[in-house]
């Protein structure tokens, strides 16, 4: 309602973070204005993962699987298709590609980005603008497990963009409250997903 451009999603873990995100992305996509979606993950595994979510997810108005609606693309190589209105990609592959590499190798995609970011000394990296990839390339970035790996050196991926954020995690700390202004926007803890039936207790 403020037109906060940050939002935090916290959900426990097995309560449905993707599915969620899945939902959202379909309704900014078919309600929202929304023309392209950017879901950041920091492993390969979690982008295979995520792309079989959108490949299964079926809308509650529709009865076609989400892909046959709209296109999603699971970055394997250093290209957007421009049909695209989601696009899947490690946070590691991106910044590879705003950098304009045209290469990138993907077992570097294999540890997370949390494992690999590098602390900054002295001034930050310059955010070099890319024109094959402009800043309002993405209306929407949603970031899966955002408590891990948007900091430090990946920063400037998510910094580059003219666009809303969405980060989803289970286990904010002060620093990724800091970076969503405290705007949490849904919360679902581990003790509500147990009596719902969602997770099963210890």
């Amino acid at each position: 309602a403020r037109g906060d451009p940050r939002a935090l999603v916290q959900m426990a873990t097995g309560s449905g973070k993707t599915f969620t995100a899945v939902n959202a992305a379909y309704r900014l996509l078919k309600f929202g204005g929304a023309k392209r979606i950017l879901f950041l993950v920091d492993r390969g595994n979690l982008g295979k993962q995520t792309e079989d979510e959108f490949a299964n997810f079926t809308p509650p108005d529709d009865t076609r699987k989400f892909p046959t609606l709209y296109t999603v693309q699971r970055l394997k190589n250093n290209a957007i298709n421009p049909a695209a209105k989601v696009v899947i990609t490690t946070i590691q592959r991106l910044y590879s590609m705003l950098k304009g590499e045209s290469e990138f190798d993907a077992e570097t995609e294999e540890g997370s980005g949390f494992d690999t970011a590098k602390p900054w000394k002295g001034e930050p990296p310059d955010v070099v603008y890319n024109a094959g990839i402009p800043p309002e390339f993405f209306d929407v970035v949603i970031v899966d497990e955002c408590h891990r790996s948007i900091y430090e050196l990946w920063a400037q991926v998510l910094l580059y963009f003219d666009a809303f954020l969405i980060g989803l995690t289970a286990t904010p700390d002060q620093r990724t409250y800091g970076f969503f202004n405290e705007n949490v926007v849904a919360e679902y803890s581990y003790e509500q997903s147990v009596l719902d039936g969602v997770n099963v207790g210890y």
